[in-house]
């Protein structure tokens, strides 16, 4: 586990092979323009798995939107979010489903909208959760003057951008920090109000660093934290709890027509009442639903704890 630790986290809309098409489509995909095809995309390391688990919303989507000129539906799935960037303002990307860190990174650099939250495995929003172990002389955030943080990877929400904005809140300076697995992390470098963190890989290694007591606190998202086993969690302290945000933004590319974009809101927000919308939720990573959340007024709260990790 700690292995992992280094790790840093025609029609434009061509195929690659991270891509695949639905079934659906009363043309042949040489006919269609780029308005008729409908392109849903995400970030992962494992393409495959992805595509499998999103096509069946595309193909859902699809059976539903001739009426505004979509006859096909594809899934592209991106490495990293400088590509996912790159194919939304390309319009290679229709819409984007993420946490909202990397949902308004990719809205702040390319003027896609975001226009509905997914209920994500059941889960309207979340929150992150710094912890420390219990023999810690650590109580407050305060405390980690001069300590080291685990922290997920750059892009994430529960795992970087809410612990990082907490934190320089509070008038922390972070300085971004290597670990030799063999060793603990050296704090002597810090300096008054320094914070040393470094990217874990994931929510497991996060807590068998602080387990290990190679650094002294790590961020993880409320849910990871609460099916810790009993006997790990028992052995931790919370010492902040952050505001609570969206689990999952549906964002909608700049050069999708607003026509589209209507339809398909309306389509997503209905799916939930219908059984063969319930079924394609569920396979679509156990989404429960899409809802029509204050969207301008969290979108602000968001920018402003996204500037804070600059």
């Amino acid at each position: 586990m700690l292995g992992l630790l280094l790790v840093g986290c025609g029609s434009v809309k061509s195929t690659t092979d991270s891509t695949e098409s639905a079934s659906v489509s009363t043309s042949s995909a040489s006919e269609l323009t780029a308005n008729e095809v409908l392109i849903l995309g995400d970030i992962s390391k494992k393409p495959t798995q992805k595509i499998e688990r999103y096509q069946p919303l595309a193909n859902y989507l699809a059976n539903r939107l001739e009426d505004v000129g979509i006859k096909k539906a594809t899934v592209k799935i991106a490495p990293d979010l400088e590509t996912m960037e790159t194919w939304i303002e390309s319009g290679e990307v229709d819409l984007y489903f993420d946490s909202p860190y990397p949902v308004i990174v990719v809205s702040t650099k390319t003027g896609a909208t975001p226009i509905l939250r997914r209920w994500k495995k059941g889960v309207a929003e979340y929150n992150s959760i710094i912890f420390t172990r219990n023999d810690s002389d650590i109580e407050t955030i305060a405390d980690l003057q001069g300590k080291q943080i685990a922290l997920e990877s750059n892009i994430s929400t529960s795992g970087y951008m809410l612990p990082l904005a907490y934190l320089k809140e509070a008038g922390l300076i972070l300085v971004e920090q290597s670990l030799d697995i063999e060793e603990s992390l050296d704090n002597k470098s810090l300096q008054v109000n320094e914070v040393g963190f470094i990217f874990s890989g994931d929510e497991d290694n996060t807590v068998e660093l602080i387990l290990t007591d190679k650094v002294d606190a790590g961020a993880v998202d409320s849910g990871t934290f609460a099916e810790l086993p009993d006997d790990v969690k028992s052995s931790m302290k919370v010492i902040l709890e952050t505001e609570f945000v969206a689990r999952h933004i549906v964002l909608a590319s700049p050069r999708l027509p607003t026509e589209q974009i209507n339809a398909i809101e309306a389509l997503l927000l209905d799916m939930d009442k219908s059984p063969e919308g319930e079924t394609t939720l569920e396979s679509f990573e156990d989404t429960v639903k899409f809802d029509d959340f204050p969207v301008e007024q969290s979108i602000e709260r968001l920018k402003e704890l996204y500037d804070l990790t600059f």
